[in-house]
């Protein structure tokens, strides 16, 4: 992730380069067209866009720095074409305007490039921790990852201890129906009650995940078979009615839910040692499951 950041910045500065050569060839452009060049005029709207650049691309200090010494020559000219030259008759507001200009370019340069490495910033960090918590908000399950990390360290238990291991299984057939009545708030209230019936139903030692939104998996830590599809019997009693408390008509009310489950069943042996394989002999029974 941290990575991903680095590129998107070099991105993101020669995205900034481009914008500001861009907004430099249309005041080529503008001048050209102009029967009075100012090479001055000219000169110094190129040292500008330079300016922010630099200071966009090495941040505020360096920026300002490298404006000061520009202004430091600028004027320097500026008090040389007037006092020992004459060939600037009076100090005009296009002529002094570049001194604010300068440092004040540069500056707003570099906070928008402080600006954009925070958001760089705020978004790795929000990813990383993404990768990094394992629980899912809404039901307390474990998320996807969460659920196959513990898988693996259940599999190599049982294997270890030549413990018996199963897998349940759970898909709701008729979610996205229920999500184009009750929309996502809904769901959610809906999943919510589901995770509380699962838990009511399973052990403390079993483990249990959120897959997908129409996807619950159950670990049965010392479990059989036979077991597993006790639990899968219990479950599917306890599920196919709920009830739920659902926004309808602007009122909240409690509503009886019938949810279409099919369980499928899996148990741990060698020839399921791969986690994946061993969760899709499960995954494919639910999608068999009659009901």
């Amino acid at each position: 992730m941290k990575r991903e950041n680095r590129d998107g910045k070099r991105q993101d500065h020669i995205f900034f380069t481009i914008i500001m050569l861009i907004w430099l060839a249309v005041l080529v452009l503008v001048f050209a067209e102009s029967y009075t060049i100012n090479f001055i005029q000219f000169f110094m709207s190129g040292v500008l866009v330079v300016a922010m650049i630099f200071s966009y691309i090495y941040g505020i200090l360096h920026g300002l720095i490298f404006a000061l010494v520009v202004i430091f020559i600028y004027g320097s000219y500026l008090l040389y074409g007037t006092l020992v030259t004459g060939e600037i008759v009076e100090l005009r507001l296009d002529l002094v305007m570049w001194l604010i200009a300068l440092p004040l370019g540069s500056y707003m340069a570099g906070q928008l490039s402080h600006y954009v490495s925070f958001l760089f910033l705020q978004s790795g960090e929000y990813w990383e921790l993404k990768e990094i918590v394992t629980l899912d908000e809404l039901t307390g399950f474990l998320n996807k990852k969460g659920f196959f990390e513990a898988l693996v360290r259940e599999m190599e238990r049982a294997r270890r201890f030549k413990d018996p291991l199963s897998l349940v299984v759970i898909k709701i057939s008729n979610l996205p129906e229920m999500r184009a009545i009750y929309g996502e708030k809904g769901i959610n209230s809906i999943l919510k009650a589901l995770s509380e019936k699962i838990d009511s139903i399973i052990r403390s030692i079993d483990i249990k995940g959120i897959l997908e939104p129409d996807i619950i998996g159950i670990i049965l830590p010392g479990t059989n078979i036979e077991g597993a599809q006790v639990v899968a019997k219990k479950l599917r009693d306890a599920v196919e009615v709920i009830e739920v408390a659902i926004r309808v008509d602007l009122k909240e009310k409690q509503q009886l839910l019938r949810l279409k489950v099919t369980i499928g069943t899996a148990e741990f042996s060698e020839e399921l040692n791969d986690p994946y394989v061993f969760y899709y002999k499960a995954y494919e029974g639910a999608e068999k499951d009659v009901g």
